[in-house]
């Protein structure tokens, strides 16, 4: 056992080496944007003779450029099928070791293919996050502690390791940093939830965790759980808890939860990741901007949000991007993907050093009536609001109604706390969408088009069902805050009342 003194040195001795880690990096930031042409050239280069790239024709970057199209996962599903069945030289010439299933949403599962060096840039990224942690946290101690990321279940087939990222990543862990970790492999990929709870929860309670990672609506059960099993105010059990890096979902609507849980104990630290990869964190302490991870194994372009629907969008380099100006993101990495469309859009919040917000997704925006409607407009929305009123929200979902010429927002709502009154949470949300969003406030006009939004309270663990009753229960699936029509709520209302 480090006595105190013992302890201060050890943090600042592995502190000192992630801050200079983050220095080079920060250093080496316009040497990186001009490597990502040299990682293009060294990907294709690699993989010329692979089936996918020579089908298309591509042997060097000017074939690339000409004769690659951005695609999306249907495009390369069928070599992707392949090589779940044991089939090599589809997508790459370096042997792919794992499949990332995706969490979907309202589709079947996707296989995302992870080579080994796909799995080692995910690594080079965890580090890095760590690195801009602790940079701007130079007395941190979260490395003299234990952490605890949620974490999904996989099986082998045909030598492939199969399942969630998270399993993945848990499965090649390198043995370094496997004491920092609770539970143990075997526990926190265990496939069944009740009983991966039941094993893992007892010891939670018992570990020193200082940090901790996943999607926020999944934490927060986890934390509820550790709370009823110890009987104690979760800030009480994990007394020595720094951080919370999370992604996937936006923290802003359980940012509440976790204030009231651990007061200003606790910093939030936005990452951007999939089962594709991980593209970008948060670079400042203070700021909910984005940096594009350049030391790993992507290559990024982007098509302008205007074109997303072309047949034949512009594809932009990261040098290309302008300032306040939005994008779909594009990735081409040593794992198999080429042009890969994201579906993620991406406003430009500042160009040196670029950084970017995740404004929503293609396919998961409102767009019934044009009011361009994102999931950053809801989630900012609620955030606001919660300055106001006293509510936790677990989670919500919205869809739009149409009638005729006409419609509105239908909120389906699961409360933690409810706001004290739920008329004026509705009309505050609806005042506050229409000052975020310049297109929705004219379509809103004079309620002419679009009436006012109603909300739908939903019991206790609804969302919860309906994810287990379309057997979506993983650590990584959620439901779509936005949906083009009702068929989902339609569904959680039915699991509801049945």
């Amino acid at each position: 056992m480090k006595n105190i003194d013992e302890s201060d040195v050890y943090s600042s001795l592995i502190n000192s080496f992630f801050i200079w880690k983050q220095k080079r990096l920060t250093r080496n930031y316009h040497l990186n944007i001009e490597s990502q042409g040299d990682l293009l050239h060294d990907i294709i280069k690699k993989n010329r003779s692979c089936e996918y790239l020579k089908s298309l024709g591509i042997e060097d970057m000017e074939g690339f450029q000409i004769h690659c199209p951005a695609i999306y996962y249907d495009d390369i599903e069928k070599y992707i099928l392949e090589i779940k069945e044991g089939k090599s030289n589809r997508l790459t010439t370096e042997k792919i070791i794992a499949l990332a299933m995706s969490s979907g949403t309202t589709s079947r599962s996707k296989f995302i293919p992870l080579s080994a060096s796909g799995i080692s840039a995910n690594y080079t990224a965890g580090k890095t996050m760590l690195s801009q942690y602790i940079a701007h946290n130079p007395k941190s101690k979260i490395l003299e502690g234990k952490n605890f990321s949620l974490t999904g279940s996989y099986t082998k087939v045909n030598e492939l390791i199969v399942g969630d990222v998270s399993a993945l990543f848990t499965y090649f862990l390198q043995p370094l940093y496997k004491p920092f970790r609770v539970p143990n492999r075997d526990i926190a990929t265990i496939a069944d939830w009740k009983e991966k709870m039941d094993k893992m929860i007892p010891i939670l309670a018992n570990s020193d965790v200082r940090w901790i990672a996943g999607i926020p609506s999944w934490m927060c059960m986890v934390i509820d759980r550790v709370e009823d099993y110890t009987q104690k105010d979760i800030y009480k059990v994990w007394e020595n808890m720094e951080v919370y890096f999370y992604g996937g979902v936006n923290v802003r609507p359980f940012e509440s939860f976790y204030k009231e849980k651990f007061g200003n104990q606790l910093a939030l630290w936005q990452t951007y990741n999939a089962s594709e990869g991980f593209f970008g964190l948060q670079m400042e302490s203070e700021s909910d901007s984005l940096g594009f991870l350049l030391n790993t194994n992507n290559y990024y372009e982007f098509i302008p949000y205007t074109e997303i629907d072309n047949e034949k969008p512009s594809i932009l380099s990261l040098k290309q991007l302008e300032l306040d100006k939005s994008y779909e993101l594009l990735i081409t990495n040593t794992s198999g993907l080429y042009r890969y469309r994201m579906g993620d859009i991406l406003k430009i919040t500042n160009v040196n050093p670029i950084r970017f917000e995740i404004s929503g997704r293609t396919r998961n925006s409102i767009n019934a009536f044009g009011e361009e409607l994102m999931v950053n407009n809801t989630e900012k929305a609620i955030a606001e609001l919660n300055k106001e009123m006293n509510f936790l929200i677990k989670d919500y979902t919205v869809a739009p109604v149409i009638t005729g010429n006409s419609g509105h927002h239908h909120w389906q709502i699961e409360f933690i706390k409810q706001p004290h009154s739920l008329f004026h949470f509705q009309t505050r949300l609806d005042e506050i969408i229409r000052h975020l969003n310049s297109d929705y406030d004219a379509k809103r006009y004079d309620d002419l088009v679009l009436k006012p939004l109603t909300i739908e309270l939903l019991e206790k663990n609804s969302m919860d069902k309906w994810l287990e009753a379309t057997k979506r229960i993983s650590v990584q699936a959620k439901v779509p805050k936005l949906w083009k029509d009702t068929s989902i709520q339609k569904q959680i209302s039915a699991i509801m009342n049945a």
